[in-house]
């Protein structure tokens, strides 16, 4: 394992979830909604960076919670505090010390009713602890969001206040449909934005394009040289004689310069015979063939496959082209999640290559990325890999699957139509039976990434052409 593609691989992730997770928080926050926690990374807790100023009702008096004093978990709405108070330099009322305290149960016959607070949500059957601190009532609370960074660097989260519990006003599940909405959907538009971020920057650092010219047509066309892939068998290819490695030269005098030329050249002369110039083995031959008029599907007229090994430049665009780019390749990366599908039951695209990967393949696409870029001196592939990585990471969470942002998102749709939520038991039951599921399907998927690779992108053969 190499720790610069370790390092890569945790730093790429980090980022593309602290993207998609600040979009969470932040329409989260415009929402009214309370967050308890910003956290990269799944716990236990390695820091706790800060936290945010928060409120706190005792007894009819508001205090604010400054940004140095713990809350800890324990201190709820309903339940009894000790409490330092003070004023800040703003002059406002401060809790300066906060402990949540568990009451005593009264002794078996003894009358708590003077020592009740005149509150009909205290406490039944208990008093206030005999060791003499003074303890309030919490009417209130508006917890602080604290920001930490956990040990399990594989993800990170927001933590709302009562994701499934709509009776709290500052919870998730109190808002409208609107500003649920909202915040679901923010993390994956961040991480459609993060996209063309990466993409532009992609553009600036230097893109490879092939080098262009006229053909023989007269049509701007790839400089490229042709080269036979794969002769099929019974074919007019290979009753000439032709095989793979071949490299065509030219036809009939003509010279094929550019990609494209050969398939242009045979097609005009279906029927007719046609002599090809090759090279094999550092020597030119010539041969002769008929291209045939109406093919099997799938052979082509002569029946060989195809492959370019075309001259490579890099090109390197200014910041506002670079933007337009972005946003075209984003949108391409995008549009081609959803037509994969298609693609795959059309047999236009395999499915074996079309397959998902998780951590250890993404792991593994990282270092060949890193290693591309170490070794040619050149940021691209690994802005493409982070930019492709944060398009899927858009689509997938969209995904209406249970426990997936999608999933949720499918819940406020099915709400708006039959006119009333599903309850919100309901619901957490299906989200965690759909959060086991997809932990299952990770097992599987690592299991393929472990045992049969994905083939890593050739970038040195890219750009030594």
């Amino acid at each position: 394992m190499s720790i610069v593609t370790l390092l890569a691989f945790l730093v790429i992730l980090s980022v593309l979830v602290f993207v998609h997770e600040l979009g969470h928080f932040v329409v989260a926050k415009w929402g009214g909604i309370t967050v308890e926690e910003f956290a990269i990374g799944f716990p236990p807790r390695m820091v706790k960076l800060w936290q945010d100023e928060g409120s706190i009702t005792l007894e009819g008096q508001a205090y604010i919670i400054p940004r140095d004093v713990e809350v800890g978990r324990a201190v709820q709405p309903g339940g009894l505090v000790y409490t330092e108070t003070d004023t800040d330099e703003k002059g406002r009322a401060i809790v300066s010390k906060l402990e949540a305290i568990e009451p005593e149960k009264p002794a078996e016959g003894h009358d708590d009713a003077e020592e009740k607070p005149q509150n009909a949500s205290w406490p039944q059957g208990k008093t206030v602890p005999a060791d003499g601190r003074p303890t309030k009532f919490v009417e209130g609370l508006v917890r602080p969001t604290e920001y930490s960074i956990n040990w399990v660097p594989l993800g990170g989260y927001v933590r709302m206040l009562g994701e499934e519990d709509p009776t709290d006003p500052g919870s998730f599940a109190s808002k409208s449909k609107r500003i649920r909405f909202a915040v679901l959907i923010a993390g994956s538009l961040m991480n459609i934005v993060a996209a063309v971020f990466f993409f532009s920057l992609t553009s600036m650092a230097g893109v490879p394009e092939p080098t262009t010219s006229p053909n023989y047509l007269g049509e701007e066309a790839p400089i490229a040289v042709t080269i036979i892939t794969e002769v099929v068998p019974d074919t007019p290819a290979s009753q000439a004689g032709l095989s793979a490695d071949d490299v065509i030269i030219g036809a009939d005098g003509l010279i094929f310069d550019h990609a494209g030329d050969l398939v242009e050249y045979v097609n005009a002369h279906k029927g007719e015979e046609i002599t090809l110039t090759v090279e094999r083995d550092g020597k030119t031959v010539d041969v002769s063939l008929v291209p045939r008029v109406n093919p099997p599907e799938g052979q082509g007229s002569i029946g060989i496959g195809l492959t370019y090994d075309s001259d490579v430049n890099l090109v390197y665009y200014p910041p506002h082209e670079a933007l337009v780019r972005g946003v075209q390749d984003t949108a391409t990366y995008v549009g081609l999640t959803f037509y994969m599908p298609y693609a795959i039951m059309q047999n236009i695209f395999p499915a074996e290559a079309a397959r998902p990967t998780g951590p250890v393949g993404i792991y593994q696409q990282t270092g060949s990325a890193v290693n591309a870029a170490v070794t040619l001196d050149w940021w691209y592939p690994v802005l493409w890999f982070t930019a492709v990585l944060s398009a899927a990471l858009a689509v997938t969470n969209l995904l209406p699957l249970p426990a997936l942002d999608g999933g949720r998102i499918l819940f406020i749709i099915i709400e708006a139509l039959r006119g009333k939520r599903v309850s919100p038991e309901k619901e957490g039951a299906i989200h965690l039976i759909g959060l086991g599921m997809l932990l299952m399907l990770m097992v599987v998927i690592t299991f393929y990434d472990v045992s049969d690779p994905l083939p890593a992108i050739p970038w040195n053969d890219i750009l030594a052409r």
